[in-house]
């Protein structure tokens, strides 16, 4: 008999007559987590507030409990993910809310200009779940690449990650009631995106002055390495000219 990984039962058949887990070897592969984008559209039997909570409490000691197996007590990330965006498009279509419109209007436009690069802007601020996989990837890859002594595959970073962003998604998506009123606080929106995304990194390695350092310069160095990344594709796809959204405005 070996322990259910979960809650520590010892059994020998496929689920665990305690939690009711299914026996899983420790470790996470990435068809694991590709395949939960399928399961996380139609479940919604995990605890996520316990999520959220232990998020919050300890990102890290999460994804390396995630990790080590215990799964039933945790929403799983890629499902996590998925709520968070559904939340946040179920939120801008209540309150009828454009980021990219608001943010222009607070900074003193009478309206929104029809332009190659705001036509770019806006398929990326209504297409952010066919992009924020990207950003994830991406933060995977600097991670491994920062870290290197910190045990845990691309795949299981990857899976850190899809945590942080679905928990930023519903924690930031909270707030845009509030720039109806104070349209200012969208900078309280994006200081929260970062300062959790940062302390997720941070809470991912072994405390120290330089982990900490290169947390801090990792994640918005990553995201606007994704934003201009994003920027050239989405322009492809559109068939909008690089220098009309890159390039210098005319004089």
């Amino acid at each position: 008999m070996s322990p259910c990984t979960n809650c520590g039962q010892p059994f020998e058949s496929a689920f665990c007559p305690a939690c009711g887990q299914k026996r899983v070897p420790p470790g996470i592969r990435l068809g694991q987590v590709l395949g939960q984008f399928v399961g996380g559209l139609f479940n919604l039997d995990a605890p996520l507030p316990h999520t959220l909570r232990s998020f919050f409490t300890g990102p890290g000691r999460l994804t390396r409990s995630y990790v080590a197996g215990q799964r039933a007590a945790y929403t799983p990330p890629v499902r996590l993910f998925l709520l968070g965006v559904g939340f946040y498009y179920l939120m801008r279509w209540v309150l009828q809310w454009d980021p990219v419109d608001a943010a222009l209007l607070d900074a003193g436009l009478s309206e929104v200009p029809d332009t190659p690069a705001m036509q770019v802007n806006h398929w990326m601020s209504r297409n952010v779940n066919l992009l924020l996989p990207i950003l994830m990837m991406m933060l995977a890859s600097f991670d491994r690449l920062l870290f290197p002594r910190t045990t845990l595959n691309w795949t299981e970073r990857l899976v850190h990650y899809l945590f942080a962003v679905g928990t930023y998604l519903i924690t930031a998506t909270l707030l845009i009631p509030l720039y109806q009123f104070w349209p200012g606080l969208q900078l309280l929106g994006m200081l929260t995106i970062f300062g959790i995304l940062i302390a997720a990194a941070i809470a991912l390695h072994r405390i120290t002055v330089w982990n900490v350092v290169k947390a801090v310069v990792m994640v918005p160095l990553t995201f606007m390495l994704y934003v201009v990344l994003c920027t050239v594709l989405v322009a492809l796809l559109l068939g909008v000219p690089l220098e009309a959204v890159i390039g210098k405005p005319p004089a």
